[in-house]
């Protein structure tokens, strides 16, 4: 009882009214809206692992996006391929708000390393791929001047588009051949003496990178690299593009 004698009224005891959708409220202004963030588990049957993706939609002359069905639309459709997994995100959000636009990221990996990947598509565009991978890298400078060359891990990262599936694997096993050199985990004396005179062989600037990288992926759309310099205090980067603007995905 409550202090005038009459049952307890309280926020739970409100009457929910859903007579009224918030978000179907006009809007003059069409904007782009949904979750990002979102980290969920695709599975295949075979194969089960942790993704995080951003949902995209259109408002179009609505107030707002229904955020649940993009939720629900992530944690209720299947597929066997991943690809074909965020196109059928896209295809159930579309039946209600237009223009989806799903991304995904997760890190695969590769031998003993693990690569940064990203694969953002539309229900029936092409599927843009993007990958991160860490290398090595001499420097050909010092090399030329004294014969050895500072060295230094490097990140490089590489954005293409595909009407199909990529075979991801040999793409990842493409771009890392750009590099002076392969970091490996565990390496014994002489491995490890193996690897720094395959690096001090194979000395390369960023800018070198990225020229590897658009020969061995003629149809790449972005191309970045990143030297974690050894020396300095400062990273050395460099960037290629096929077109201005490009925004990367990670």
């Amino acid at each position: 009882m409550n202090r005038a004698g009459d049952p307890k009224v309280g926020a739970s005891s409100q009457v929910i009214d859903t007579s009224f959708d918030v978000q179907e409220e006009p809007a003059a202004i069409a904007v782009r809206a949904g979750v990002s963030n979102l980290r969920v588990l695709f599975q295949n049957g075979k194969i089960t692992f942790p993704v995080t993706l951003t949902i995209m939609t259109s408002t179009g002359l609505h107030r707002g996006v229904h955020m649940s069905r993009l939720v629900r639309a992530a944690t209720t459709r299947k597929s066997r391929s991943l690809e074909g997994w965020l196109r059928s995100i896209c295809r159930e959000v579309n039946e209600s708000q237009p223009e989806t636009m799903v991304s995904c990221l997760f890190e695969m990996p590769y031998s003993d390393q693990f690569v940064k990947v990203a694969i953002s598509t539309t229900e029936r565009g092409a599927v843009t791929y993007q990958f991160t991978a860490t290398g090595m890298t001499a420097c050909p400078c010092s090399k030329k001047m004294i014969g050895v060359g500072h060295m230094q891990r490097a990140e490089l990262t590489l954005a293409l588009r595909s009407r199909g599936a990529l075979e991801i694997a040999d793409a990842v096993g493409k771009l890392q051949e750009c590099f002076s050199a392969m970091p490996r985990e565990e390496l014994k004396r002489v491995e490890e003496a193996k690897k720094i005179l395959e690096a001090q062989g194979n000395p390369k600037f960023a800018e070198d990178l990225l020229r590897e990288s658009v020969k061995r992926f003629p149809n790449a759309l972005f191309v970045s690299a990143r030297a974690l310099e050894s020396i300095h205090a400062h990273d050395a980067v460099a960037s290629w593009s096929r077109k201005p603007g490009w925004v990367p995905l990670l």
